[in-house]
């Protein structure tokens, strides 16, 4: 415990008090490490994982954490708070996510959740409150802290009430490439609210310090699934209406992102347990697919969520409620529909690519298909490839940086690999 609260003092850091000059570091203390000698005048806060100190001119608030299974802060919330907010910061459907949301809300009802959490960090601040004055929003003291999910584009999400009872998420970067991703978010929110779509709820969106404050779009009744449903055709079909364009493909933005990723991967080691003759083979055939591709091309292009998967939205009565647009941009026509299946059939469903690509291709002669691809249905296979260049590009390099992996990224590039293996056999046709 003690060696993982230190490892993530930093992160703490950046969370409570953003944007602190570095001259002014917080502190970390662990249990019997406190003595009022110890604690420099300069310095913006303390965090204590102990016994609360009395330290004298500062305030203070202590928080409850929750970590991950394996180690890590994941969840924090104040120890006074009613009920467990960090829940809604976790869209898990499967029987597992169920039981565990179950327990928190059992103990919090009881007024046991001293027994689901994994300890206390006390937070004394001085001249400004933790979070930048984002609990000046928060009335009531019901909140609570995501700290992300770790890689180069981690933010910590904060959920909370404000003065109207309004539900409402606070994006923090926490890197450089987030502080990008959730700019992009706030732009694509705001092109959005202008559309006046029916079939997708998307959330409201406020810039605030140094993030982002975005609505809950999460319906009072809702519901979820791994496999894609009318609603969701319909909802891609309106935002296809509202946004299609013809563009050359060597004028879209996310052609220069291949291009710069494909660059990166030649040059990038491998800093984990990746296995190299795969990455390197993967690493060949996307080159050879980006080769074989016209820039000149003229194609259709909408606004794709970029990162559409049953975990970033719900199903409610009449529509689906979508959110975190931060990858959103000017795709290929049905790049979500693809991204939809392939990570909900690698990450969920475990199925091997021949039963995803099996999925995929079955979509050819569905009546919804053919209302979105419109007078473009002998280009669907064109438009699979483009996905996979685009998405697999963009998320290999960023696995290479990592030095510690989630088994999902295994899985993933299993499947990257027996992708391209078979859409090589004719992308010579395009």
């Amino acid at each position: 415990m003690t060696t993982g609260i230190k490892s993530e003092s930093e992160l703490l850091a950046n969370i409570f008090f953003p944007g602190h000059h570095p001259a002014q570091q917080p502190i970390i203390m662990l249990e019997d490490e406190f003595t009022a000698k110890s604690f420099p005048t300069n310095a913006i806060g303390l965090l204590a994982f102990s016994k609360k100190p009395t330290v004298s001119g500062y305030e203070s608030i202590s928080f409850g954490y929750v970590n991950n299974p394996g180690g890590g802060i994941r969840w924090l919330y104040p120890v006074n708070a009613r009920q467990p907010i960090f829940l809604r910061l976790y869209n898990g459907s499967g029987w597992r996510a169920k039981l565990l949301a179950g327990i928190f809300k059992t103990a919090f009802s009881l007024g046991m959740e001293r027994m689901v959490r994994s300890g206390i960090v006390h937070v004394f601040y001085k001249n400004k409150a933790p979070l930048g004055g984002l609990l000046d929003h928060c009335p009531t003291g019901d909140m609570a802290i995501f700290t992300g999910t770790v890689g180069e584009n981690r933010k910590a999400v904060v959920a909370f009430d404000d003065h109207a009872g309004q539900s409402w998420f606070f994006k923090l970067p926490l890197t450089a490439a987030a502080v990008g991703l959730v700019k992009n978010e706030q732009q694509t929110l705001a092109q959005l609210a202008k559309f006046g779509l029916s079939k997708m709820a998307v959330p409201i969106g406020k810039p605030f310090a140094n993030g982002l404050m975005v609505s809950n779009v999460k319906p009072p009744v809702e519901s979820n699934s791994f496999d894609l449903q009318p609603a969701h055709f319909e909802a891609i079909e309106e935002l296809a209406e509202r946004t299609a364009q013809q563009a050359r493909l060597g004028s879209l933005p996310f052609w220069d992102e291949i291009n710069a990723n494909l660059e990166a991967l030649q040059h990038q080691p491998i800093l984990n347990d990746l296995s190299p003759p795969q990455v390197n083979r993967v690493i060949e055939q996307l080159v050879a697919l980006h080769n074989s591709l016209d820039p000149e091309l003229v194609l259709p292009t909408v606004l794709a969520h970029g990162d559409f998967t049953p975990w970033n939205m719900y199903i409610g009565d009449r529509k689906i409620h979508v959110y975190d647009w931060e990858l959103s941009e000017r795709l290929p026509l049905l790049n979500d529909v693809f991204h939809f299946i392939f990570q909900a059939g690698v990450l969920v469903k475990k199925l091997p690519y021949s039963g995803i690509q099996s999925l995929i291709f079955s979509m050819k002669k569905d009546e919804s298909m053919r209302k979105i691809l419109g007078v473009h249905v002998g280009d669907f296979d064109f438009f699979y490839t483009l996905y996979l260049l685009r998405n697999i590009s963009y998320y290999l390099p960023k696995y290479l940086r990592q030095r510690t992996l989630h088994r999902q990224a295994h899985w993933l590039l299993e499947a990257w690999d027996s992708a391209l293996t078979t859409t090589g056999k004719y992308a010579e046709s395009f």
